[in-house]
C-alpha cells in the first residue's frame, strides 16, 4: 500500500513539474534598464481592494471585449501602487494596449504611457497566470541588489506569443 502512494506521489509530482515547465516556470527572467516606448491602453480603472468582484469583473469585462473582437491587441495594464505589497487597496488601470483608439467599447477611456522614461524592465516567456508574479519579484530583488530606486508606477503587456514585459519606472535622483 505505501508503495503504490508513492508511485502515485511521483507520478503526480512529475506532471506537475510537466505543467509548470510546459507554462514557462522554469523560464529566466531577463532583466535590463532601458527607455520607455510609447504605449497606448484602452480599458478600466480599478481603485479599492484587490480580492474584490469589482475588479474581477473588469478584468471580465476586457477579456470578453478581446474575445468578441470589440477592442483588438495585447492585454495590458497601469498599476499606479505596488501590486505585489500586501495592501488593502489597489490602483489599477486594465485594459488592452491598443494602436487604434477610434472605437471602444462602452465605459473604455485611453491612457497614454509616454516614451521616453528611464525604466527596470523584466521580460518572461511564460503563461499569464505565472508571469507576473515572477517579474515582479526578479525586478526588486534586481532592485534591492543594485540599489536602484522604483516609483510606485508599473506597466505591464502580455502580448501573444511573444515574452510578457513589466516595466517599472526608475526614481532619477
Amino acid at each position: 500500500m505505501k508503495k503504490k502512494f508513492l508511485i502515485y506521489l511521483a507520478i503526480v509530482v512529475g506532471l506537475v513539474l510537466v505543467f509548470y515547465t510546459y507554462m514557462g516556470g522554469f523560464t529566466e527572467v531577463k532583466i535590463s534598464e532601458a527607455v520607455s516606448s510609447q504605449v497606448v491602453i484602452a480599458g478600466k480603472y480599478f481603485e479599492g481592494d484587490p480580492s474584490s468582484d469589482a475588479l474581477g469583473d473588469i478584468y471580465q469585462q476586457v477579456g470578453k471585449a478581446v474575445e468578441q473582437k470589440q477592442i483588438v491587441g495585447d492585454f495590458a495594464g497601469i498599476y499606479y501602487n505596488n501590486p505585489g505589497k500586501n495592501s488593502k487597496t489597489i490602483k489599477a488601470f486594465v485594459g488592452v494596449a491598443v494602436q487604434d483608439t477610434t472605437a471602444l467599447p462602452a465605459g473604455f477611456t485611453v491612457r497614454v504611457v509616454p516614451a521616453g522614461r528611464p525604466v527596470l524592465r523584466g521580460e518572461l516567456d511564460a503563461n499569464i497566470t505565472l508571469a507576473p508574479k515572477r517579474i515582479y519579484s526578479a525586478l526588486f530583488d534586481h532592485a534591492e541588489e543594485h540599489k536602484l530606486n522604483l516609483k510606485e508606477f508599473y506597466v505591464e503587456r502580455f502580448p501573444e506569443g511573444k515574452p510578457a514585459v513589466i516595466e517599472v519606472e526608475l526614481n532619477q535622483k
